[in-house]
C-alpha cells in the first residue's frame, strides 16, 4: 500500500480549514495542523483514522521552527487570515510576512505545491490595509515558490460562516439594518467549493500554477444579500444606507471592541466591488461547478427567534 502523502495545513482550525480537513482525510492524506492551542481543536482528529491528523502546538511568531515543521511535507496549504487587527494580530504580519517567510523556506525537492488562500478584489489602487497586505502576500509567494497556486475567494458562506450567521443575529435583534456600501457587489462562494478547489489543486497535477479567482455563479449587491437572507427567514426589516461620515464615526468606536462589527479599513474595502474580472483562472479550470447561495443557505439558516 502506497504511503500517504503529507500535508501541512496552516489555518486548518478556521472556517475554510475545518471543512478542508475532513475532505483531505477522506482522500487518505496525512495531515499536520499547526495551531497555538491544540487542546482546543482535538475535535479534528476523529475526522480521520487514528494518527492520520496531527494537531500540534505552534507559535506563529517562532519562525525558526517553521522550516522543521514543513520540511517533509509534499503539500503546504496556507488558509490563515484575519478580518480586523488587534494588538496581537497585524494584517502585514499575517497576510504578508508569514506567507513570505513560509514560501521562502520550503524544500523545493520535497514540496510539490503550495496553496495560498488570498482574497478576491485585491488591487493596487485600494487604500485598505487588509487588501494591501493580501496583495503583498501573493507577490511574495509567487516570487519565492514557483509551484504555487493563489486562490482568491469572494465572501465565503456555509455552516458557521461569519456573514449570513452574523446578519441573522442582527436581524433578530434590531428592526433596522444599517449598511455601508449597500450597492457594493459580491460573488459569494460556498465553503465546500473552496475546499474542493484546494483539493483539486493538490490532486490534479495538470492544474496550472497561478492565480484563481473563486466567485460563485451569481453576483449580488450587499443589500440584495441581506434581502435574500430576510426572505429566507421570512422577516421584514428596514435596510438603510449609512452616509460615509456616519459610518466612519461608528467604525471608530466599533473597532475598539474585541470583535468589531465594523472598522475603518472595512469601509475602505466596501468602496470596491468584490467580483471576478475574468482576467485569471476560475472554478472552471479546477473542474468545479460552484453552488449558489440559494442552493445552500436554506440548509443552515433557521429562524430560531421570533421578533
Amino acid at each position: 500500500m502506497a504511503e500517504k502523502k503529507t500535508i501541512t495545513a496552516f489555518g486548518g482550525t478556521g472556517f475554510v480549514g475545518r471543512n478542508l480537513i475532513s475532505k483531505l482525510a477522506k482522500k487518505g492524506f496525512k495531515i499536520i495542523v499547526p495551531t497555538r492551542n491544540p487542546y482546543l481543536h482535538g475535535y479534528l482528529k476523529p475526522l480521520g483514522e487514528p494518527g492520520q491528523i496531527q494537531v500540534i502546538r505552534f507559535n506563529f511568531s517562532d519562525l525558526d521552527n517553521l522550516k522543521t515543521l514543513v520540511n517533509n511535507s509534499e503539500y503546504v496549504i496556507n488558509c490563515i487570515g484575519i478580518l480586523y487587527e488587534n494588538k496581537n494580530q497585524i494584517f502585514n504580519n499575517i497576510h504578508h510576512l508569514f506567507p513570505k517567510f513560509l514560501s521562502s523556506i520550503l524544500n523545493k525537492e520535497v514540496t510539490k505545491r503550495l496553496i495560498h488562500v488570498s482574497a478576491l478584489g485585491v488591487s493596487e489602487e485600494s487604500n485598505s490595509l487588509y487588501i494591501k497586505s493580501k496583495l503583498s502576500g501573493e507577490k511574495a509567494v509567487i516570487t519565492n515558490f514557483e509551484n504555487s497556486i493563489i486562490l482568491r475567494p469572494s465572501i465565503i458562506f456555509g455552516v458557521d460562516d461569519n456573514f449570513f450567521n452574523l446578519f441573522n443575529k442582527l436581524i433578530n435583534l434590531f428592526p433596522i439594518i444599517p449598511l455601508v456600501g449597500s450597492q457594493t457587489k459580491f460573488q459569494p462562494c460556498y465553503v465546500g467549493d473552496v475546499a474542493d478547489a484546494i483539493i483539486n489543486a493538490i490532486d490534479n497535477h495538470k492544474v496550472s500554477n497561478g492565480i484563481y479567482e473563486l466567485g460563485g455563479p451569481n453576483v449580488y449587491t450587499f443589500k440584495e444579500l441581506i434581502e435574500l437572507l430576510l426572505k429566507q427567514l421570512n422577516k421584514k426589516r428596514l435596510i438603510i444606507e449609512l452616509p460615509e461620515f456616519v459610518a466612519n464615526i461608528q467604525a471608530r468606536i466599533m473597532q475598539l471592541f474585541p470583535k468589531p462589527l465594523l472598522t475603518l479599513d472595512q469601509i475602505e474595502i466596501l468602496k470596491s466591488d468584490n467580483v471576478s474580472k475574468g482576467n485569471f483562472f476560475s472554478f472552471r479550470e479546477l473542474n468545479i461547478h460552484p453552488h449558489s447561495v440559494e442552493m445552500i443557505l436554506p440548509n443552515y439558516i433557521f429562524n430560531k427567534v421570533r421578533v
